[in-house]
């Protein structure tokens, strides 16, 4: 029974995650948000996403209260709740990111790189719970590195690559980002599992965690925009040519490029603001230049969390329905040590190109390729459970409870 209860919540965690990222890009692509312009940030998206996970745990847990389950068990504990402040935190950079790379990628691009931490989890299995790292996983490994690789075999060979089937820069640091996000949320919902009060279940730990992430993105949306606005970041004094022509005036309508064409004289290096502009003029460019995303950091928290356009927050109430769902799941299945089992989580990604190929994306067969070859590593490692089977992690703070 308890290999059918891990199997079946294995499926469910796989369809939330896979259901997640389609959502995540549906949500920021015009043709599916009314054929107009997203106008939602990362940040604001983050943001409803938590209150829609949060209302879902919430609602989880009044149902369990009106059946009877005492309030006590909706404490966790200060040791358990240090680690869900920690994975608050973690998980709102880690959204804002998931937010961020849909806008220029489709999923199946990405997705399976935001996944490379899965090959050193049985480093912190090993230091942590004392877990054996076994030559299945060093098998494991090397497919993940093939299996990334071969994407980009076209352009290592110098033939054409579609731009935007390359990750540039700033994919690539939120890769790494969201990769150091997941590996200690994944490290840290187990502590928490151990860490908390016996009783005390998945929902509850939602609940508080999205407590806290609710906290985090608040500050977030209120700090990072003010900040924004003392060091002028959308009306700067100078801009350089290149700049200011690919990042703010190609993507402007004719009357809002002739609008700040007013303001800003051409020079050797770049455009200059002119002196002594009006306030209202102020005001227009500061909206212009926030519209086009110039700064690529503080545009993620830019904005309203009442959007002109409704429809992309749609998609994100779905997603944080999706959401709830695996960060039960996730929970549920923490007494084990993560890297038995995280990596069957993320079957998904090597479905995700045949999902992406019927919204009419364009999926070569080395991505499909890719993907499969990137998920068949992240299971072999965990495949030899006839020598290493799963154990609860949980049972040492189980047994000091009960001598007390």
């Amino acid at each position: 029974m308890e290999w059918i209860i891990l199997i079946t919540w294995l499926l469910i965690i796989n369809g939330a995650l896979g259901g997640q990222y389609i959502l995540n890009w549906m949500g920021n692509q015009e043709r599916f948000v009314g054929n107009k312009p997203v106008g939602v940030s990362p940040g604001v998206m983050t943001w409803w996403r938590e209150v829609s996970k949060f209302a879902w745990a919430f609602i989880a847990v009044v149902i369990e209260v009106l059946r009877g389950k005492k309030m006590k068990y909706l404490w966790p504990g200060i040791i358990a709740l240090t680690t869900i402040i920690i994975c608050g935190f973690t998980g709102v950079i880690e959204n804002i990111g998931f937010f961020y790379l849909p806008r220029y990628y489709s999923p199946h691009i990405y997705a399976p790189y935001v996944n490379i931490y899965l090959a050193f989890l049985p480093f912190f299995g090993k230091v942590l719970f004392k877990a054996p790292i076994r030559k299945e996983h060093w098998i494991g490994i090397s497919l993940v590195v093939i299996g990334l690789s071969v994407p980009h075999i076209p352009r290592m060979l110098g033939g054409y690559t579609d731009p935007k089937a390359v990750l540039d820069f700033s994919g690539v640091v939120w890769i790494l980002i969201i990769n150091g996000c997941l590996l200690s949320q994944q490290v840290l919902n187990n502590k928490t599992v151990q860490t908390c009060k016996p009783g005390v279940g998945p929902n509850a730990l939602v609940v508080w965690r999205e407590i806290w992430k609710m906290v985090f993105i608040c500050l977030a949306l209120l700090i990072i925009p003010f900040i924004a606005n003392v060091m002028r970041v959308n009306i700067p004094e100078h801009v350089a040519a290149n700049k200011f022509e690919v990042r703010v005036l190609s993507k402007v309508d004719p009357i809002k490029r002739d609008y700040l064409l007013q303001y800003y004289e051409k020079a050797a290096d770049g455009y200059n603001l002119k002196k002594d502009i009006s306030p209202e003029a102020e005001k227009n460019i500061k909206s212009i230049f926030a519209s086009t995303d110039y700064d690529r950091f503080f545009s993620l928290f830019e904005g309203s969390i009442i959007p002109a356009n409704w429809w992309p927050i749609l998609f994100v109430v779905a997603a944080g329905f999706t959401g709830y769902i695996y960060s039960f799941g996730f929970f549920k299945l923490s007494k084990f040590a993560a890297h038995f089992w995280v990596p069957y989580t993320n079957v998904y990604i090597a479905l995700l190109p045949f999902i992406m190929m019927l919204f009419g994306q364009k999926v070569t067969m080395i991505q499909i390729v890719g993907a499969v070859v990137t998920t068949a590593g992240l299971m072999v490692g965990v495949s030899d459970y006839s020598r290493n089977k799963v154990v609860a992690i949980d049972s040492t703070y189980k047994d000091k409870t009960n001598t007390k």
